[in-house]
């Protein structure tokens, strides 16, 4: 039996290589994220469904469209933004670099505006997290107690992003918009501000990143942080303790679904000396 016609475009020129995807043109107005074939479908799924979420509650304007599979790849259709990321705007226009902690502040203050009861609870998912592999290295014990911790922290509906930083951040002619949604949840928004935070202090740069630009990128990062932060608790009146007590989740996050080699130990020895915190009544 011939092969059944399609009229979908073939994948055009690649525009980007992440840790999951690779970017491509598809046709003149899209674009398709394909996952390498080792990534899970159900992480593909909930991408889907976050983006889908997402732009139904206005928090981003690019437009999710519907789930392909190429070979043995699956993928899905995106809205293509004529435009660049915001790590990029400064090359562009250098002043801008001094605008880059507003920008962000701002961006992620009107985002937890956005409310949804749509996505999972943050809460929930981080106790999940706790029976991943890259978990095993804590006893039953200091699972119990990281698990009533996450239970009682502070329940929301605003929409998380939970991989905000300014590559995730397209500029275009006349707007800045918030793509990859693959992390998103629901819940209380100084969960997405410590993980923000996270990505800004601890997360590794791009593997093989020369050791120089590491230690620029290392100062550019504290100081766009350090002016984001001031900015989003001066106008949102949020308190640092607020941000803090979501540092265990967070850390759990990161090691449980990301598990990258070269953050492992700092994360096990972080996780475990909050959660004896915990267990010794601090």
């Amino acid at each position: 039996m011939p092969a059944k016609k399609t009229n979908r475009p073939s994948p055009g020129n690649s525009l980007a290589i992440g840790r999951s995807a690779e970017i491509s043109e598809y046709g003149p107005s899209k674009i398709l994220k394909l996952f390498f074939k080792e990534f899970p479908a159900s992480e593909v799924d909930t991408e889907y469904s976050n983006s889908v979420i997402a732009f139904s509650a206005g928090a981003t304007s690019m437009k999710c469209y519907e789930k392909v599979k190429i070979g043995d790849r699956k993928g899905l259709i995106f809205d293509r933004l004529d435009g660049i990321s915001l790590t990029k705007l400064p090359d562009k226009k250098p002043l801008t670099f001094f605008s880059l902690s507003k920008i962000l502040a701002d961006l992620h203050l009107d985002l937890h505006n956005k409310q949804t009861k749509k996505m999972k609870d943050i809460r929930s998912e981080a106790v999940k997290v706790l029976s991943k592999e890259p978990l095993s290295f804590l006893s039953k014990d200091e699972k119990k107690i990281a698990k009533q911790f996450i239970e009682n922290l502070p329940e929301g509906s605003s929409v998380l992003h939970l991989d905000f930083h300014p590559e995730n951040v397209i500029v275009t002619n006349d707007s800045f918009v918030i793509i990859d949604w693959m992390t998103a949840l629901k819940g209380d928004a100084a969960a997405d501000v410590a993980s923000t935070v996270f990505l800004f202090q601890d997360a590794e740069l791009w593997p093989g990143t020369p050791f120089l630009k590491v230690l620029f990128y290392t100062v550019v990062r504290k100081f766009i942080l350090k002016g984001y932060l001031k900015r989003y608790l001066s106008i949102s009146g949020m308190d640092w303790k607020d941000i803090e007590r979501w540092r265990l989740p967070i850390l759990i996050f990161r090691l449980g679904l990301w598990n990258i080699e070269s953050e492992r130990a700092a994360l096990q020895k972080e996780i475990r000396e909050i959660v004896s915190s915990f267990k010794a009544g601090k």
